[in-house]
């Protein structure tokens, strides 16, 4: 027997949750979350669009006893009829019915949270090479970090 699935469009302050042919409306915060919890059984896929930062905390909160599938908004766009009537609870039902179609072999990946450390790293990397540059030229020396070669 397939595991029920649920959608839930997130936003800053509110979650809509699409279940069973239900809605439910909560608070996005830890309150809301445990209420999603009252209602899903354990093992239920939950498909939740990649809103920026406002997804992630709910996200982890579900993970353990979920199946969470955070689905791209690029995906979201090419799923026929998506983006019809843009409402939020349209949006939570076209989430559920996105995972329903995608079916056991989707796979959700940490791609973008690792890639948002990644450019983080990378900007440190520069902004302490940018001040090495700064120490050297006022201490006189030439600078060497460069990839340009001075000669």
């Amino acid at each position: 027997m397939e595991a029920p699935v649920a959608g839930i469009d997130v936003s800053k302050d509110k979650l809509i949750m699409y279940f069973q042919g239900k809605l439910y409306e909560f608070t996005n915060d830890k309150r809301g979350y445990e209420e999603i919890r009252k209602i899903l059984p354990k093992g239920c896929k939950v498909g939740i669009e990649s809103t920026g930062v406002y997804h992630v905390n709910l996200a982890k909160y579900l993970m353990g006893e979920y199946d969470v599938r955070i689905i791209n908004p690029f995906i979201l766009k090419k799923f026929k009829g998506f983006r019809g009537k843009k409402s939020d609870k349209n949006d939570a039902k076209k989430l559920a019915e996105l995972v329903v179609s995608m079916g056991s072999g989707f796979v959700t990946s940490d791609a973008r949270e690792l890639t948002s450390q990644w450019d983080f790293v990378i900007r440190s990397i520069a902004r302490v090479k940018n001040r090495l540059r700064r120490d050297l030229v006022l201490l006189g020396y030439r600078d060497s970090l460069s990839k340009r070669r001075r000669f």
